[in-house]
């Protein structure tokens, strides 16, 4: 019985609803939604980690302190996203794109978007990021309880380009070489990075052509490709919006201290 007139309630129900909806002349969604494919301001975030093991000492660890046997480092290198004043400081002509820099010159560079014909893409176009990453980044200790040793790192075949701040410490685990910062190479083939979208719930990236995942280390010393598709419902029969987005970095090479100044750290 009680079955029964469970049934009877959810018949009303859909049968008031269907009522409720008749004679409602549904809105067509816009093209605009399902055509949205396009990247946000900066294009890409560049997000590089590291991971330490047995190289950072927890100073006040008990009375002789100890070493964090894994820290994974993170950071965020932002300043072509929206562009920075950048100086060649390499004693040589560096070729940015299809500029030439002098040493001791300066030039305003920024992640940028450049469209070629490509027959083999949707619509015929591929849609290329051009990003500019240092060739340096620099990480911090999680909190002033924590210091890089700078010995640490004497048989690594991977050195540092520089320590920053020593810590001073009272402590009795403290050691003479403990530092706040430390400037370690981009790693090219181990890069973290994103596509920054206008709208980030309206498409999806498929990687082809053997490309790595984004959001994850993966190798980009060569240009990689992207296939977005928008995911937003659409009319019967309107077609679903691809694009093709290639991503070529281009590394800049920097003093370990302009790498200090312009590194935003974070603990995504």
């Amino acid at each position: 019985m009680k079955i029964n007139k469970i049934l009877a309630v959810i018949t009303f129900g859909l049968i008031t609803l269907s009522g409720c909806q008749s004679g409602i002349v549904w809105d067509e969604v816009p093209e605009s939604i399902y055509s949205e494919l396009d990247l946000g301001s900066g294009y890409v975030k560049n997000r590089p980690r590291e991971l330490f093991t047995n190289k950072v000492w927890q100073i006040n660890y008990g009375l002789e302190g100890q070493w964090l046997e894994n820290f994974l480092a993170k950071a965020y290198l932002n300043s072509f996203e929206q562009g920075m004043e950048y100086e060649n400081t390499t004693g040589s002509a560096v070729t940015i794109l299809d500029k030439t820099l002098n040493p001791g010159e300066k030039m305003i560079v920024k992640n940028t978007l450049e469209t070629v014909d490509d027959s083999s893409a949707p619509e015929g176009k591929k849609y290329i990021v051009h990003v500019f990453s240092f060739d340096k980044v620099c990480y911090n200790t999680p909190n002033k309880g924590h210091a890089f040793i700078k010995s640490a790192f004497d048989s690594e075949s991977v050195k540092p380009y520089a320590f920053i701040e020593k810590i001073e410490s009272e402590s009795a685990g403290a050691k003479d070489d403990m530092y706040r910062y430390i400037v370690m190479p981009v790693k090219q083939d181990q890069m973290v990075l994103e596509l920054i979208w206008e709208n980030q719930y309206a498409c999806k990236v498929e990687p082809i052509n053997g490309a790595p995942k984004l959001g994850v280390p993966g190798d980009f010393t060569k240009p990689q490709q992207y296939m977005v598709i928008n995911t937003a419902m659409r009319p019967d029969g309107a077609p679903e919006y691809n694009r093709l987005y290639e991503i070529q970095v281009h590394m800049l090479e920097v003093t370990p201290e302009v790498a200090h100044a312009n590194t935003s750290y974070t603990n995504w």
